[in-house]
């Protein structure tokens, strides 16, 4: 095209990095899992992605997830896993959302927010049947908290009804916005088992296989970002679910899914620090490519300073979402810490991509290059696993509990 430059030229491909391969503060076997997941994203994942977004491809992300030889990488190892910490689920959130946004929300509806809960309170016999089968690609998993009614107010929200019948609970209700709900074999569930008390003392968390008669999938929504990662409204109508398929104990979810928000945050900021930082890399590459006015673009302080503000809100926040992951893997407590991590990175994100389509300019705002995806992707980083706002009533809440008033 005259005057302008194709993706192609700025010998740039989907999740290249131009930033150093090795990391300071990852070791060597950590950033070589890096590299080792980029290369099998760069084989795998950029032949699809464009096409898994602009069709709205399910079946297409799902098939090239399961091909994944790191949907164990979590699963402890007497549960046929390999026993990784949490700090390599960041890796791979990081790595993988730089190419595909929506695989890697499918694979961390799966292998981390229906998986992570098992993990930590699942009896042996739940694991073993219900952790191989994510392990190894040939099922599916989904988290099912949100409802209609609830929202940012998930819990008190929550009316799906679980009576206990004889060794069984008959359960009847709705959940909406379930990432991979209409793909799951399995649904870590939260419901209510107790609705006279309130709902965070009588909710209960069950694990429910979605061949369960009475099940239903209404629809999947149209999202105007990640397109191609399964977001479902469910419908229950006198569904059976053993006593046997409860996870930890009757009217005690809220435990269950405290620990399964954290483990969520943690891994969403690895997805936003992934997608900004390919959008940061293709405004660095075309600043150094794109001349006006006799010179580049990137020696003007008006371009090279945006992208100086992307690098500093993208650095940053990597090596905070690292400590993060390396401290929640010494079992600390780190609530208000997390909420802080996911609202900061979540709002950077939404302005590098936009900054990034800036510096790029006419060009970047076309489909010929994927900024306007990244851009889409991103707005979702500021609603999904709590919102920036609900963070902030977070961490207001958490100040109080750790200094008092």
């Amino acid at each position: 095209m005259l005057g302008h430059i194709n993706f192609e030229d700025l010998e740039l491909k989907f999740g290249y990095s131009c930033m150093p391969n090795r990391l300071h503060y990852y070791s060597k076997e950590e950033n070589d899992f890096r590299m080792e997941v980029r290369e099998w994203c760069e084989i795998n994942v950029v032949p699809v992605a464009e096409q898994i977004d602009r069709n709205r491809d399910k079946e297409l992300a799902v098939k090239t997830l399961k091909k994944m030889p790191y949907l164990d990488m979590t699963i402890p190892k007497e549960a046929g896993g390999q026993g990784k910490a949490i700090l390599y689920r960041t890796i791979l959130g990081e790595e993988l959302t730089a190419f595909s946004y929506a695989l890697a929300g499918v694979y961390g509806a799966s292998s981390c927010l229906f998986a992570g809960p098992i993990i930590e309170f699942g009896t042996s016999g739940q694991k073993k049947k219900y952790l191989s089968g994510i392990g190894n690609g040939s099922k599916l998993g989904a988290i099912a908290i949100t409802e209609p009614t609830g929202g940012s107010d998930a819990i008190g929200g929550m009316r799906l009804r679980a009576i206990r019948d004889g060794d069984h609970y008959i359960l009847n209700g709705e959940k909406c916005f379930i990432t991979n709900g209409s793909v799951a074999d399995y649904l870590c569930l939260y419901t209510i088992t107790n609705d006279q008390v309130r709902s965070h003392k009588g909710m209960t968390a069950f694990i429910f296989e979605t061949d369960t008669p009475g099940f239903e999938v209404v629809k999947d929504y149209k999202h105007m970002g990640r397109r191609g990662m399964p977001n479902s409204h469910l419908r229950f109508t006198n569904c059976r679910v053993s006593v046997e398929n409860m996870l930890h104990k009757e009217n005690e979810g809220l435990d269950v899914l405290l620990y399964g928000l954290d483990g969520e945050r943690t891994f969403t900021a690895s997805q936003y620090v992934g997608l900004a930082r390919s959008a940061f890399e293709i405004a660095y590459r075309y600043a150094h490519k794109r001349e006006q006015f006799g010179k580049t673009l990137y020696k003007m302080e008006g371009i090279s300073f945006k992208l100086a503000e992307m690098f500093m809100d993208i650095e940053l926040n990597r090596i905070a979402m690292v400590q993060i992951a390396r401290m929640l893997d010494n079992g600390h407590y780190l609530r208000a810490t997390v909420a802080a991590l996911k609202a900061k990175i979540a709002d950077a994100t939404v302005r590098i991509t936009q900054e990034a389509i800036q510096v790029v300019g006419g060009l970047g705002y076309t489909e010929e290059y994927p900024l306007e995806r990244y851009y889409r992707d991103a707005k979702i980083g500021q609603i999904s696993a709590g919102t920036s706002e609900i963070m902030r009533y977070l961490i207001t809440r958490e100040m109080v509990r750790m200094w008092g008033k």
